[in-house]
């Protein structure tokens, strides 16, 4: 007799776990790959505050903690002047082969009097204030260790900041390697879902792991902190250490970044869901989950009276709180408010925000692809999970609707600032465009939404018979982010600044 192998719900073979095993190897593999050289390529120090984050590394690394706002270190100034690019924010027709300077690194190397012009220029620049002194230091301790890591292994001057830089090597793929968990966790029959993920995660285009920024945190912690939160969710038992190990995960993406805080409500409906009359698992998660953010909350309120220690900074970008009647008056109360807002929101989610010549790189028809393919699919999942609510099991509908949270509430918070502060005096966002829309900050909810994104794509192209035509439309948008990121990056690849033309 011929056996023929079992097929799942879906009508498919189970998968080779040899093989996908080998498949997701080779994913990782390529993430880290991608951020290297593109990492590699982009110079030193892009627009989105790469100096302010390089600043705080130095600190770290040195064991100091800022306690409120601070002027810059003194050697992240030299490095400043040492090694940063005119590209970013100079003019359009000032990049060009001859008007572009020699960077400042080789044109002082064999200068007697190196030290004493960098002094010069240093003394003028340590009076600059640091407007991220005050972020959450999970990052910055974690990169500070690293810096210290590279320093014990003779790297120095420019090498060291690259190497600042290249810690974004191993989350990429740490990155992939959780989505993938994340997929088989979730969606253990369906291999589109399964496979779909982690290729998605290894061709990420946004910006943010090319640079030294506390954002890159996110998308990691984030999604390490929603897969243990949905699995307790969907009743899955688990014992008190894993219950800690997802509150202190919380924690992480809060300390992280405070725009992640739309984790907090779902790690309670998570508790709510999932762990009903199991009050003491319910308390040991909650409690791990608020012992840290509450610490940093009391230090900040001790040591600037703020518990975000976020007041100075926004008076110092000239951000102000709006009276309550004035909030209905923002142009997101309206149907194209909205849709300005999504869009711009979703381009730089996926894409992120560098400047080139004080230009977007950005391709327009590429962007519109971003807004639309998101609504549309996002859309697709949560109608899918409306239409099917009497028939699907219920730890799937708490599953899908604990992603639809996280991302809808991630990104209500960056429209709720919106709708908050006054932009006069800001140039992005501003008083004629009051607009929060750096995607970026909602990164912790990236997995989630890559999962529904996919999710759409399904609910779209069903059944077995419509597999291929899945695969085409993600092999597809693979083929676009990355042609599109390639393009988009050449002109880093050609500058004279960057780690390629390091001594």
């Amino acid at each position: 007799m011929i056996r023929r192998p079992l097929k799942n719900s879906l009508g498919e073979p189970p998968p080779s776990h040899r093989t996908e095993a080998a498949l997701v190897a080779v994913f990782c593999g390529l993430a880290a790959l991608r951020v290297f050289v593109f990492g590699a390529a982009f110079p030193f120090f892009n627009n989105v505050d790469e100096q302010a984050h390089v600043d705080l590394v130095y600190k770290y690394a040195r064991g100091h903690m800022p306690a409120g706002l601070e002027t810059f270190d003194r050697d992240a100034i030299l490095s400043i002047l040492l090694y940063s690019s005119p590209e970013y924010l100079s003019p359009p027709g000032f990049l060009t082969p001859q008007s572009m300077p020699e960077p400042v690194w080789r044109r002082l190397a064999n200068d007697p009097k190196r030290d004493q012009v960098l002094d010069t220029y240093a003394q003028k620049l340590l009076k600059n204030v640091n407007h991220e002194s005050t972020q959450p230091p999970l990052y910055y301790m974690a990169a500070g260790a690293w810096f210290r890591i590279g320093e014990a292994l003779g790297l120095r001057d420019g090498t060291v900041l690259y190497w600042i830089r290249f810690m974004n090597v191993p989350l990429a793929l740490l990155l992939t390697w959780i989505a993938y968990v994340f997929a088989r966790t979730f969606f253990p029959e369906d291999s589109f879902l399964r496979l779909g993920l982690p290729l998605l995660a290894a061709f990420m285009p946004t910006d943010t792991f090319y640079s030294v920024n506390n954002d890159v945190l996110l998308p990691i912690v984030g999604g390490a902190a929603m897969l243990c939160l949905l699995r307790i969710a969907r009743g899955d038992s688990k014992g008190y250490g894993f219950h800690v190990v997802a509150g202190l995960l919380v924690a992480s993406c809060l300390m992280v970044k405070l725009s992640s805080v739309a984790i907090v409500p779902v790690a309670v409906a998570a508790v709510f869901f999932g762990v009903r009359r199991q009050w003491a698992k319910a308390a040991s998660l909650l409690a791990a989950a608020a012992v840290v953010p509450v610490v940093w909350g009391a230090r900040n309120v001790w040591l600037v009276g703020d518990v975000t220690a976020s007041a100075a900074k926004l008076t110092r970008l000239h951000w102000t709180v709006k009276p309550f009647g004035s909030l209905w008056n923002h142009p997101i109360f309206s149907f194209g408010g909205v849709a300005t807002y999504w869009q711009e929101t979703m381009a730089r989610f996926w894409r992120g925000e560098f400047e080139w010549g004080q230009t977007p790189m950005a391709v327009h028809g590429v962007d519109f692809f971003y807004g639309v393919s998101s609504a549309v699919f996002f859309l697709a999942f949560a109608g899918a999970l409306v239409i099917k609510r009497k028939t699907l099991p219920r730890d799937q509908q708490v599953v899908g609707w604990l992603n639809v949270a996280v991302v809808l509430l991630s990104l209500l918070f960056l429209a709720a600032i919106s709708v908050r502060y006054d932009f006069d005096g800001c140039v992005n966002p501003s008083s004629a465009h009051p607009f929060v829309t750096s995607g970026r900050l909602a990164l912790a909810a990236w997995i989630p939404f890559t999962a529904l994104y996919l999710g759409g794509v399904n609910v779209l192209l069903p059944g077995r018979r419509l597999a291929p035509a899945r695969w085409t439309v993600l092999v597809g948008i693979v083929l676009l982010v990355t042609f599109s990121e390639a393009a988009l990056s050449r002109v880093a690849f050609e500058s004279s600044f960057n780690w390629f033309h390091m001594p």
